[in-house]
């Protein structure tokens, strides 16, 4: 008992060393104020509490990839007395804590004023709240979704909240763009998908947080699909002409899809098939009828391809489809995405992921 208490005192005094001083995180205690309370119809309880949706547990690391292909990791250093070093999510390690099991806000150490700041604020529903002022480097906070269904290769999480965040700018000069303008966090996992200030989102592929594996290894493979965006727009051709040939400004929008599959059975698991192309992704009326397929344009090389995916390993396939039907007439409406693998028909078991769109004619 005495060794073990020697231990934890000496974990102190190099996190006191090495970054703010321990104590002065209680002293923290974050109040939320009466306007928050009002607002946010009784979301402040243990729902709330930072620790549930930012686990605070030394080792916790979470791997992201892109639609572009980027990867990014985050990682909790040793953490004591409800802080630790977070580095991977913002430009430079950030100390960040909780100030106690019923605090509702993640906590973030200001080196410029050797103070704790009020950073992520989960018990606040509609309120904004800023942190900073000052053009460029301050920010203002507020919650943008809650319970939103949030597809990644690490599965699909549907307690989740989002925080949007807003750079203060600058009235005379162009500020470099924030480390993030989105934050998604799931309940028990933590963050789950962000969006840089550049506009490239990632979303999480694997996890360790407090000493489990996400996804958990549950024996099946399974598979999701991600757009770059929700919703788009086609804008048709306005040129009219009295002779040939005729010019046209018709824009066609692109979906850009990232189908991902991951192996959570205990073993290997192997695809084959008959040629280059390993993925088909279809769009899927409302009617239920299919308007088009990314084979309808795609050359395949004629050669036999294989994938094999270790246990929890994943793998993302990226293809960009144009937003019209067979006959180059844009689409308008509701759709839904489906991909899926397109092996050989004794490769085994190929999971099938859908996600919706809707696409509009505008000018």
């Amino acid at each position: 008992m005495r060794h073990s208490s020697l231990l934890q005192s000496a974990v102190v005094l190099v996190l006191a060393a090495c970054g703010p001083d321990a104590s002065s995180l209680t002293g923290a205690e974050d109040v939320d104020t009466d306007e928050a309370v009002a607002t946010t119809e009784g979301e402040l309880t243990s729902s709330s509490r930072a620790g549930l949706w930012f686990p605070m547990q030394t080792g916790n690391t979470w791997t992201y990839e892109s639609t572009q292909g980027s990867t990014r990791t985050v990682r909790l250093g040793t953490v004591s007395n409800g802080m630790g070093e977070l580095s991977g999510l913002l430009p430079a390690s950030a100390w960040v804590g909780v100030s106690g099991s019923s605090s509702t806000t993640l906590m973030r150490w200001d080196g410029s004023t050797n103070q704790w700041q009020s950073w992520l604020r989960f018990g606040f529903a509609k309120t904004a709240w800023s942190v900073g002022s000052e053009p460029c480097t301050g920010a203002r906070f507020r919650r943008s979704a809650t319970g939103s269904t949030v597809a990644t290769p690490a599965g699909a999480f549907t307690d989740t909240r989002t925080i949007a965040v807003e750079q203060v700018s600058h009235p005379t000069a162009f500020c470099a763009p924030p480390a993030f303008s989105e934050l998604t966090f799931a309940a028990g996992v933590g963050l789950v998908a962000f969006r840089t200030g550049r506009g490239e989102r990632f979303v999480l592929r694997s996890a360790t947080v407090d000493g489990k594996r996400v996804p958990v290894a549950n024996g099946t493979v399974t598979a999701s699909v991600t757009l770059d965006k929700a919703s788009y727009v086609n804008t048709p051709n306005t040129i009219r002409c009295v002779t040939t040939p005729c010019p046209s400004n018709e824009k066609t929008a692109v979906a850009r899809v990232a189908f991902t599959v991951t192996n959570g059975s205990a073993s290997s698991q192997t695809w084959n098939f008959r040629t280059g192309c390993q993925v088909e992704v279809e769009l899927v009326s409302s009617s239920g009828l299919v308007v088009k397929r990314l084979s309808d344009e795609q050359a395949c090389t004629m050669a036999l391809t294989s994938v094999t995916l270790a246990s929890g390993q994943s793998r993302t396939w990226n293809a960009e489809l144009p937003l019209a039907d067979r006959d180059g007439l844009q689409l308008d409406g509701t759709f839904t995405a489906r991909a899926r693998l397109i092996p050989s028909a004794n490769a085994g078991s190929a999971p099938v992921a859908t996600r919706s769109l809707s696409v509009r004619i505008g000018q």
